[in-house]
């Protein structure tokens, strides 16, 4: 039989072996825990980052060959600065749309503006179109003619800042970011996907970074009643 004295040794050993067993597992679970926290705070802001560089596409026009809709789908939509919207158009038909973001609504674009040029000039077609002229309005003016041309600021992609003055000509497809001191954006005309008219602007797509929070209202320059809206926080 075993004295009480060897049984309290031998409870004191297995305490103590006990007690260090215990604590190596605390460390090692706060251990676990650190990390499972900083892969939390990791994936957050991953998560974060992935939010703010996503791009939501935004369809200008709807509908089918014999029911078109003139709207903007999502018409209203919220995103965070520093996130990306893409306008697209998916109508099936040959119908154009474009975006356009106006300080001031006297800066809605019109087609064509009439210019007046020297009455000797000559119009040569670079196009083998057979049934086309320019369009030179009558006049009894000998020195001057009157010829209607089409507007470059609401064909094309097109940029003008704060102070009005200063014009920039984007390309085809055109990915611009913007402040929110612009005082005209516009996309130019977008047409679907391989029906691009022989001559017109290849435009298919047009896409803005908005980068300082506010509303960004805008419309379609072709169908003015047809206008969206972005919010950005």
């Amino acid at each position: 039989m075993m004295s009480n004295k060897n049984i309290s040794v031998s409870e004191k050993t297995m305490a103590i072996g006990l007690l260090i067993v215990s604590l190596a597992g605390l460390g090692l679970t706060s251990s676990i825990m650190n990390n499972d926290n900083n892969n939390n705070n990791n994936y957050q802001a991953y998560a974060q980052q992935e939010q703010v560089n996503k791009t939501i596409r935004v369809k200008a026009g709807e509908g089918n060959s014999t029911d078109i809709r003139t709207v903007f789908v999502p018409q209203k939509i919220d995103i965070k600065a520093g996130q990306t919207i893409n306008w697209y158009n998916p109508t099936p038909v040959e119908e154009p749309h474009s975006v356009a973001i106006l300080k001031n609504s006297n800066l809605l674009p019109l087609f064509a503006a009439p210019y007046a040029i020297p009455a000797s000039t000559e119009f040569r077609a670079l196009m083998p179109v057979p049934n086309a002229e320019p369009l030179i309005v009558p006049s009894n003016d000998t020195e001057t003619q009157t010829v209607v041309v089409a507007n470059a600021r609401s064909f094309n992609p097109t940029v003008i800042d704060a102070t009005g003055q200063n014009v920039t000509y984007l390309p085809p497809d055109a990915k611009y970011t913007m402040d929110g001191s612009e005082s005209y954006i516009n996309s130019g005309w977008i047409w679907p996907e391989g029906q691009v008219p022989l001559g017109a602007p290849p435009i298919t797509e047009f896409s803005v970074t908005f980068e300082n929070p506010g509303i960004y209202d805008y419309v379609c320059t072709i169908h003015p009643w047809m206008t969206g809206s972005v919010v950005v926080s």
